[in-house]
């Protein structure tokens, strides 16, 4: 068996604790082992895990969210052109 270390923030490892005995882990092994044997069975958790906290918005159209960005006027031109310039290079917008 490998061994890793990770790093976690306090507040992290003091929720990881109070999991590991409430759920009667007998260890924050078991706990991360088990959480990745749910990852295994259920990769769409992981897919969920990843964009969270971040929702990419369900509007595709590049054009539709610049005009959505725009009809609002809280943007500055610079902004919506930045924008622009940023969405355009993903893959995950459609012009």
């Amino acid at each position: 068996m490998s061994t890793i270390n990770i790093s976690l923030p306090s507040h992290q490892a003091n929720l990881i604790d109070s999991l590991v005995v409430k759920y009667g882990f007998s260890n924050r092994s078991e706990f991360f082992r088990s959480i990745i044997r749910y990852i295994l069975s259920k990769p769409d958790a992981l897919i969920n895990a990843t964009a969270y906290p971040f929702i990419p918005p369900k509007e595709k159209s590049i054009k539709k969210m610049l005009a959505e960005f725009s009809k609002n006027k809280k943007y500055s031109k610079a902004f919506l052109k930045d924008l622009q310039e940023g969405i355009s290079t993903s893959d995950y917008f459609k012009n």
